[in-house]
């Protein structure tokens, strides 16, 4: 039943953008009159569980066919986060490297580096633990001249606090390992950049335009995550009209 049922609505809703809970209520009922609405809540749970559709924000769906953002963990980064992981066991952390941002921007970064943030209350534990290491650069949530004038390539961590209820997910240090890192969603990182001049002085104008566009045409995105985490860093409003001005084609249905 299952199989007949995603074919419908493959039928149906392909190619046609966004549609909200209510069409697709309307269409599954339409399909099994006799359905409850208990099932009813099942069978959409179930839908976007097995990636038939995408839930773009609360209660609009799409059949997108992009593929969800799994960034790719080099062994540095893999060594970098046993420090936070082990020696501050259940601290709350997000750890990953800007050279993600060149999958996305026109031009590659001249400089990368990495990014850890923890709980506020350990910024300065974790922060001296790091630099005791002697490997790399530690920075600690630096000014924009420390920025531009002192960081290097692949050497240099940036210590921030982390956002509370920032949105992270779990990936795997190797396939089918059990050691994972936290690391920030795309919606995450979408909303760090917009927001932070600062850490990410280097891409502004075409190049977060390039960014976003990217982004927003080849990888899934969670609006309701995207929204609440940019309502945290008091940016809702900004990037609602960022978006609708620069690429209402591909989001006006969602701002509406």
């Amino acid at each position: 039943m299952s199989k007949i049922i995603d074919r419908q609505i493959l039928k149906q809703f392909k190619g046609k953008g966004h549609f909200d809970r209510n069409t697709l209520n309307s269409f599954l009922t339409d399909l099994d009159p006799e359905i409850s609405e208990s099932a009813l809540t099942w069978r959409i749970h179930d839908l976007v569980k097995r990636k038939v559709i995408d839930q773009t924000k609360l209660g609009v769906y799409t059949i997108s066919g992009k593929e969800e953002y799994k960034p790719f963990l080099s062994e540095k980064l893999a060594s970098l986060s046993k420090i936070v992981a082990k020696e501050f066991d259940k601290l709350d952390y997000c750890l990953w490297n800007t050279e993600w941002l060149n999958d996305f921007t026109r031009h590659q970064l001249g400089t990368v580096f990495y990014i850890l943030e923890v709980e506020k209350d350990f910024v300065e534990e974790v922060f001296h633990a790091y630099s005791e290491s002697k490997q790399y650069k530690v920075f600690l949530d630096p000014k924009a001249e420390i920025m531009e004038r002192y960081l290097e390539s692949e050497v240099s961590i940036i210590i921030k606090p982390l956002i509370s209820r920032s949105p992270k997910q779990k990936v795997a240090i190797k396939e089918k390992s059990k050691d994972e890192i936290f690391v920030p969603t795309l919606e995450k990182i979408l909303i760090d950049v917009y927001s932070d001049a600062v850490t990410f002085y280097a891409i502004k104008g075409s190049e977060m335009n390039a960014l976003f566009e990217n982004a927003l045409k080849r990888y899934q995105i969670n609006f309701t995550k995207l929204f609440s985490y940019a309502r945290r860093r008091n940016k809702e409003e900004q990037i609602k009209i960022y978006l609708g001005t620069n690429f209402g084609y591909l989001v006006n249905d969602i701002l509406e």
